[in-house]
């Protein structure tokens, strides 16, 4: 969403691996095949084909997602694609495969590949017309019962007009990381200059607000050019999912605030392109029934609930601040399919952690006593509040307080405790913006910064920390014993630099959960 900020404060505002086809390739063979090393045609190594670099996603403990994209500008018609996965650098005794890149899908490449070994390390590349992309490198989750611990790199809000995405940079020098989850916003479809500092010199491509299939594709070819960005999908697995900007400001499921049909035409024929282009270019394991929302198992450790806040079924907003539209029971924010869904996980699973991959904020943030014209954030759950409190109501019925709401959307850093009838249910860690613009670039001034943060913390008695001006991400340690979050703070992001500002720390500990008390 767009912040909306005010000088007093901002508003919310080895078995063979084998190939499961995705509708975005189309496979030659009909599985995986060993290739020996010395049958491969003669290729040089060198990424011209392969300009957008490499990528995985969505791992399991037994499969993961390889991708890439030949050059769109070259490419003319469909292309044989060789794709090898090796447990050594070095692709010895690789299993290899091979399908075609095809011009209805922008020469995506995308394969499932399957049959591997839980939490091992492997690594993949792709050769087109006798050259290698460069090696990649990816990571399966650890096999269900496993008992070891998990850390995961959480990111949203990559603006590429608002700076350097230089937390990418710091995440891609990570050894430790089962995967990288992130939370919305890859893209902003804004025209160049509408929502970014351009006297930085980087400006969107296309330059006119995105609206068309080419015009996504565009937007999205030049952020995966970006170095830091492609560092980190070279040497961990993404698991994604979309926010608003990924198609527009606000958005749901009938339209959003960034759209206007007189002029951008109907915004399902944007929606329904957009959502295309998306699958086209990330690593993602695309479902029959076409939802985003998924689950991931980590070993015993954790189980990850990845929601869709925007395009499953969410109801358009309320209009105003009125109490009795406020209550309106018959709004949604994930609709009934998603939110039943969502209960039944947390109630059956049985790992330590349930972790919630959440687009925008649940815990209620209280801006009344200083903005009142401006109390609520219409955009997040605040503006859903029946919805809201039913799943407070299921996260009090399952009773496990080992659950934490992973949030994206608000450009800042937060940490609350998600309470009600003063007992703890869940806590809620926010990760910062990678660069999109927060407190600091919009208003700026640390007088002004240390009122507000008074103030936040003054109303809100569950908001237990809050820093309003840096960029960077959130680092998650799970253990047995307890999770540690650590956000991570860039230096700047008005320069590429590896150097970080500052890591602040908590310590969550573990507690039984009420049915095994």
């Amino acid at each position: 969403m767009r912040w909306y900020f005010f000088p007093i404060l901002f508003v919310v505002f080895d078995g063979c691996p084998s190939v499961r086809a995705p509708h975005s390739i189309s496979v030659l063979s009909s599985g995986a095949f060993m290739l020996p090393q010395d049958l491969l045609p003669a290729a040089e190594v060198g990424s011209e084909n392969f300009p957008y670099g490499i990528a995985s996603g969505d791992p399991l403990a037994d499969a993961v997602i390889i991708w890439s994209m030949l050059d769109t500008a070259a490419a003319a018609k469909d292309s044989l694609v060789v794709w090898q996965m090796s447990k050594t650098p070095a692709f010895k005794k690789p299993t290899s495969g091979k399908l075609t890149a095809r011009t209805a899908n922008r020469f995506s490449i995308k394969v499932d590949v399957t049959g591997l070994e839980p939490d091992t390390y492997y690594y993949y590349r792709f050769m087109n017309a006798g050259r290698w992309s460069e090696t990649g490198r990816t990571r399966t989750l650890p096999a269900k019962y496993d008992a070891g611990d998990v850390k995961l790199a959480v990111v949203s809000c990559n603006a590429l007009e608002w700076g350097y995405m230089n937390a990418f940079g710091r995440i891609s020098d990570r050894n430790d990381l089962n995967a990288v989850v992130h939370l919305g916003d890859y893209i902003y479809e804004y025209a160049s200059g509408v929502y970014g500092d351009t006297t930085l010199g980087r400006f969107h491509e296309p330059r006119h607000e995105i609206v068309t299939a080419d015009d996504y594709h565009t937007r999205y070819a030049q952020y995966r050019r970006m170095p830091q960005l492609r560092a980190a999908h070279q040497q961990h697995p993404f698991i994604c999912v979309w926010d608003d900007h990924e198609v527009a400001n606000d958005s749901y499921l009938s339209g959003a605030e960034n759209h206007n049909p007189e002029q951008e035409g109907d915004y399902l024929t944007r929606m329904t392109s957009a959502k295309q282009v998306y699958y086209n270019w990330m690593p993602i394991r695309e479902s029959g029934d076409g939802a985003i929302y998924r689950r991931f198992r980590f070993g015993e450790m954790a189980e990850l609930h990845m929601l869709d806040e925007r395009l499953a079924g969410r109801d358009a907003p309320a209009t105003s601040f009125d109490v009795t539209e406020l209550a309106d029971t018959s709004r949604r924010m994930l609709g009934e399919k998603q939110f039943n869904w969502l209960c039944e996980g947390l109630a059956t699973s049985d790992a330590r952690w349930q972790l919630l991959g959440n687009q925008v904020l649940f815990a209620r943030l209280d801006l009344s006593k200083i903005l009142p014209q401006y109390a609520v954030n219409l955009d997040a759950w605040d503006g859903y509040a029946y919805e809201q409190q039913r799943l407070q109501d299921s996260l009090k019925a399952y009773g496990n307080p080992n659950t934490i709401f992973l949030t994206g959307d608000t450009h800042c850093s937060w940490y609350f405790d998600i309470e009600k009838d003063d007992e703890h249910l869940a806590y809620e860690l926010a990760t910062p913006s990678v660069s999109s613009a927060n407190y600091d670039e919009l208003i700026g001034g640390w007088d002004t910064l240390t009122v507000a943060r008074y103030r936040l913390y003054r109303d809100n008695d569950h908001l237990n920390y809050t820093n309003i001006k840096d960029h960077g991400y959130l680092l998650l340690d799970l253990k047995a014993e307890g999770t540690t979050a650590e956000f991570h703070y860039s230096e700047s992001i008005r320069y590429s630099t590896d150097k970080e500002r500052s890591v602040k720390t908590f310590n969550l500990p573990y507690d039984y959960p009420r049915s095994a008390r």
